[in-house]
């Protein structure tokens, strides 16, 4: 088992990244705030480490990794793999959609609405996951105690390919064209793509997706 990561990222895509440490690449899948950090930080082009906590979760064909900036991210990642009908894919994009806060905000408000603007999460499903995590209120709850602490994260936040990051969260390249024209008329909409407001645009396409 994995459960930190530190060295050079060599290679970074929304979602994705590889990390070379002691001459060993490692790959994992990461959450949005993830990426933005290590864009931010000029770790895309500067040989600089950058730090993850990890998951290393494993099937009978596959072995996968999962990176994360703090703990907490990961414990949340832990608790969503611990539901019935939950698995690492679906807790990394609930993360990755509408990010650790809001997610527990959601579940502990069992705001099914909330959750269907994740790829994939139609009304019953939310409403499932929304049950399955009640019964666990009690985890749930220290999951945002822990949250509202500081937080010990490797860098800031920031990126751009949008069009790149919702398709791989799922959406088709038809969807995410009809939805530009009111995303760009939105009075909160930056003036442009950068890597300080990936997430931010994310969240204003799900609006219209």
């Amino acid at each position: 088992m994995i459960y930190s990561l530190r060295g050079i990222p060599t290679r970074i895509e929304p979602f994705f990244v590889v990390i070379e440490a002691q001459g060993v690449g490692y790959g994992a899948r990461i959450p949005g705030n993830v990426y933005e950090a290590i864009v931010s930080g000029g770790y895309d082009t500067a040989a600089k480490e950058f730090s993850l906590v990890t998951r290393s979760v494993y099937s009978e064909d596959n072995a996968q990794l999962f990176g994360f900036l703090n703990e907490t991210d990961a414990a949340l990642f832990d608790f969503i793999r611990s539901l019935s009908g939950f698995g690492p894919q679906a807790a990394m994009n609930l993360i990755s959609t509408i990010g650790a806060a809001e997610l527990l905000s959601a579940l502990r408000g069992q705001d099914a609405t909330a959750l269907t603007k994740v790829p994939g999460v139609g009304k019953t499903k939310a409403e499932k996951l929304c049950f399955e995590a009640n019964a666990k209120k009690a985890k749930l709850d220290k999951l945002a105690t822990q949250l509202d602490a500081p937080q010990k994260e490797t860098v800031a936040a920031s990126d751009d390919l949008v069009v790149q990051a919702l398709i791989s969260l799922g959406y088709s390249l038809k969807e995410i064209q009809a939805a530009a024209p009111k995303v760009k008329k939105a009075a909160d909409a930056p003036e442009n793509v950068s890597r300080e407001n990936l997430q931010q645009w994310i969240r204003l396409y799900l609006r219209n997706l």
